[in-house]
């Protein structure tokens, strides 16, 4: 009986060899399913590789402040271009142009960051695009267009516009069925939400993108859900919302549903201590800057309430409004002075 015929050595060495180069292939080829990829701050998926992620801004530690000083002084008292009589709130948008609510002028302002006089909106009046001590301003990127928010204080509203058409519309005048009482304060939500601060009324209240109220909190009082004249208001990247409560000397944190997390501050002039505060701003790694007023200084705060630091220049006689650029820029103005301080942060990266 004739022997069954084997494959010769070399032949099967060759075959195996070529089926390990196409499964190398293959794997090469690979790429982990959509629902298996490793989430930002999640572990490695097992047996899948590891895949680094950077962390988002909003995850990442917070760089160190090593100190703030002083740089310069924009504009003067008057009433011509880039001068101002009372300059209250304050914004910057990405091109480093500043918008002042020009109080004693009944108008807004813009300049650039060297000081030079851009435009204007407004005038002393009661009718549309009219305005009666102008205290803050707010600017929104989140519609199609630009728009500018401002609180009419003494007309007792809160105008915008767009920059398009630039003509201007009461946002409101009535919650409730409460008039509003000389609204000082306004800021714009992660989405576009509108808060303004009704300062005679002690409240604070959210708008959604329609401009419909939503939410209202707040009565007159000492107590832990209370305020007194309230005078401004910011919003930090996870839609938490730190109110002035100026009549208390204190900063409150409120979750984005208005839930109260935190309060913190108390009548004096040691670190974490306030007296009259007015406004407040936030950087891009949410540390919070607060005008404390009545000590001719700026306190800068962690989103926990953690005193971090303070700074001043001999000629700030009275800050109010602040502003904060994505270059670092610090911008305050001084009511009593009539111009804008200007500061220059300064991190340990």
């Amino acid at each position: 009986m004739r022997p069954q015929a084997s494959n010769p050595p070399n032949r099967t060495a060759k075959k195996y060899k070529k089926i390990h180069f196409l499964l190398f292939v293959l794997c090469l080829s690979c790429t982990l399913p959509e629902t298996e990829m490793t989430q930002p701050g999640a572990p490695p998926v097992i047996g899948k590789g590891a895949i680094e992620i950077l962390p988002s801004n909003r995850e990442r530690k917070p760089s160190l402040i090593i100190g703030i000083r002083y740089v310069k002084t924009l504009g003067r008292a008057g009433q011509g271009v880039a001068e101002f009589q009372r300059p209250s709130g304050l914004a910057v948008d990405e091109e480093n142009r500043i918008y002042i609510a020009d109080a004693g002028n009944n108008r807004v302002q813009v300049i650039d960051d060297t000081g030079g006089f851009i435009t204007e909106f407004g005038g002393r009046g009661w009718q549309r695009g009219e305005f009666d001590h102008p205290t803050d301003i707010a600017l929104s990127f989140q519609r199609s267009y630009r728009h500018l928010y401002v609180a009419d204080t003494r007309n007792n509203r809160v105008q915008y516009c767009n920059f398009i058409d630039q003509i201007f519309y009461t946002l409101t005048e009535t919650v409730d069925d409460t008039p509003l009482d000389q609204p000082e304060g306004i800021g714009i939500g992660r989405n576009g939400e509108v808060y303004v601060v009704d300062t005679r009324n002690h409240r604070w209240m959210e708008f959604n993108i329609a401009g419909v109220p939503v939410v209202t909190h707040g009565s007159f009082g000492r107590g832990t859900e209370q305020l007194w004249n309230p005078t401004d208001l910011a919003v930090d990247t996870r839609g938490n919302i730190y109110i002035v409560d100026a009549g208390n000397h204190r900063i409150k944190k409120y979750d984005f549903s208005g839930n109260l997390i935190t309060a913190w501050g108390s009548e004096g002039d040691k670190p974490g201590q306030l007296r009259e505060p007015k406004c407040i701003a936030l950087d891009d790694q949410n540390y919070l800057y607060v005008t404390d007023s009545g000590n001719r200084r700026v306190q800068v705060f962690a989103p926990d309430g953690t005193s971090v630091t303070a700074f001043s220049t001999p000629t700030l006689l009275a800050p109010v409004g602040i502003a904060i650029s994505k270059t670092g820029h610090v911008f305050v103005s001084d009511t009593e002075a009539n111009d804008i301080k200007v500061f220059q942060i300064f991190r340990k990266e």
